[in-house]
């Protein structure tokens, strides 16, 4: 008579441990798993913000590379200066350049602002220079997400001022030179761009030799502006 073979297993213990161990790497598995599909979000994320800064900021440089000295009359028909910052609106300027695809019977100059809006940095712009009365201007939100904004003029003296022109523009026959956008947002703090003024293109090369020359000098200048 044959005996039977004798098959051998696993034991009850040994298939609980199996399945614990299975288990724990599991947990572990899907925890790196949702990291990573959180990472991949916050990256997404910035970088559809920092797009969007940057698309704003090349707005904004686009209007003041192209800026001009063209004053104009308001809705009330006063004179109103070519280039103001700080009264008002953060800043209102004239532009050239508008372009006319559609062949409009208009000009190519363009008057346009910025504003602080709740928490967005907005442009503006008028359909003509000179307004008529209750002329309304054109909004464009070009940024959320803006804690704080301002333009900074600068004169051709490297001197800065929240405010042009300055009361005694006249009697010291300053020139503005550049115009620096200062802005905090929430997703990447403070940020700064500086742009030279059609007519002084030597302005940014002027500023960084006097930096150069005298550094401290150029560091309190930077503190006492904050």
């Amino acid at each position: 008579m044959r005996r039977a073979a004798v098959v051998a297993g696993f034991t009850l213990l040994e298939v609980l441990m199996a399945l614990a161990v299975f288990a724990i790497l599991s947990m572990l598995a899907m925890r790196v798993l949702d990291s990573i599909v959180d990472l991949g979000d916050v990256v997404g994320e910035r970088g559809t913000a920092l797009a969007d800064v940057q698309r704003a900021l090349a707005i904004v440089e686009r209007d003041v590379v192209q800026m001009v000295r063209r004053p104009i009359r308001d809705e009330m028909g006063d004179a109103a200066t070519a280039i103001a910052i700080g009264d008002g609106a953060l800043i209102e300027f004239t532009r050239q350049g508008w372009h006319n695809p559609l062949g409009k019977p208009r000009t190519t100059l363009q008057r346009v602002a910025y504003e602080q809006r709740e928490d967005a940095l907005t442009r503006l712009f008028w359909p003509a220079l000179d307004r008529a009365p209750g002329a309304e201007p054109v909004a464009q939100v070009l940024l959320r997400g803006v804690i704080d904004a301002e333009f900074v003029a600068y004169d051709d003296e490297a001197g800065s001022d929240r405010f042009w022109p300055p009361a005694d523009a006249d009697e010291s026959g300053v020139d503005l030179a550049a115009v620096e956008l200062r802005l905090e947002t929430e997703t990447f703090g403070r940020l700064a761009r500086l742009w030279p003024v059609p007519g002084d293109p030597a302005f940014l090369a002027r500023r960084e030799a006097a930096r150069r020359e005298s550094p401290l000098d150029a560091t309190v200048e930077v503190e006492e502006e904050e």
